[in-house]
């Protein structure tokens, strides 16, 4: 299959290169030529490309050539605006619907679902409280409302993989609260098995959840976390109670997409 992945980083580059690996023919883009430059180094087809760019322009033909595009350009905190990010995502996918590509696979996030006090699927409704979870729910449904059963949405708990983790930005910290609030936590290596369990099973027209099953309190796991790197303890606000906050529940998305994941708990993601 051919596959452009709009926003080839952290995330994106070891999809492409996976997908590649697999057989797929892989056109990714980057923001600057250096990055792009990186790209073919790869074997990749790379394409410079920024959101809000002219998408009639003939270098951007390779992407819309493809079969299917992955959306995967988060929600940066230099963005303009939240009106800006969905119109200029509006005009992407309206470009793509009227070129080769026949399915779209948009990486969200469980930001969607807000600060809920109880377990969450991807059937418990929406309702986001931050900028970041605003703007990703107004782009999932632009992508429903245009590309319908032939997309499908992703939405994972927080990434975590070999060079990113959570605990590094809460090391040191004191009077952090909510200790006692659920983990959600996804390890990149499920999230690019999930996606290319989508392509494999063509898994189209669902709204999906991914995090790992076990879901341990704030305040046991980043001090663990912190023991295991060897980083200074982050403090949290004494708190009595039981374990609360949004559980991310995702064995429905997993049986849909076949897959099992291999970090089931954050403990397994050091």
């Amino acid at each position: 299959m051919h596959i452009a992945i709009v926003g080839c980083g952290w995330l994106g580059l070891p999809l492409a290169l996976s997908l590649q690996k697999n057989g797929h023919s892989i056109v990714a883009t980057r923001r600057s030529h250096t990055g792009c430059s990186e790209l073919y180094s790869l074997g990749l087809t790379g394409v410079q490309f920024e959101l809000g760019s002219t998408l009639t322009q003939q270098q951007y033909v390779p992407i819309f050539n493809c079969d299917l595009l992955v959306l995967n350009i988060p929600v940066g905190r230099k963005m303009a605006s939240s009106e800006t990010f969905s119109a200029n995502m509006h005009d992407l996918l309206r470009q793509a619907v009227v070129s080769n590509i026949k399915h779209v696979i948009f990486i969200s996030t469980t930001s969607v679902y807000g600060e809920l006090n109880t377990t969450v699927t991807e059937k418990s409704p929406t309702n986001p409280n931050t900028s970041s979870g605003k703007i990703n729910l107004m782009v999932e449904k632009t992508v429903q409302r245009i590309f319908g059963s032939q997309a499908t949405i992703l939405r994972p708990a927080g990434l975590v993989g070999e060079d990113r983790h959570p605990v590094n930005y809460l090391a040191g910290k004191t009077a952090l609260a909510a200790p006692n609030k659920v983990v959600n936590l996804v390890h990149q290596h499920d999230v690019i098995q999930s996606i290319e369990c989508i392509i494999k099973n063509a898994v189209w027209g669902q709204t999906l959840v991914l995090s790992a099953s076990e879901h341990p309190t704030r305040k046991d796991y980043y001090k663990w976390a912190a023991e295991q790197l060897n980083l200074a303890a982050p403090v949290f606000i004494e708190e009595i109670g039981q374990p609360s906050g949004k559980l991310i529940d995702a064995s429905d998305s997993l049986s849909s997409l076949g897959m099992h994941l291999k970090y089931v708990s954050p403990y397994n993601m050091l």
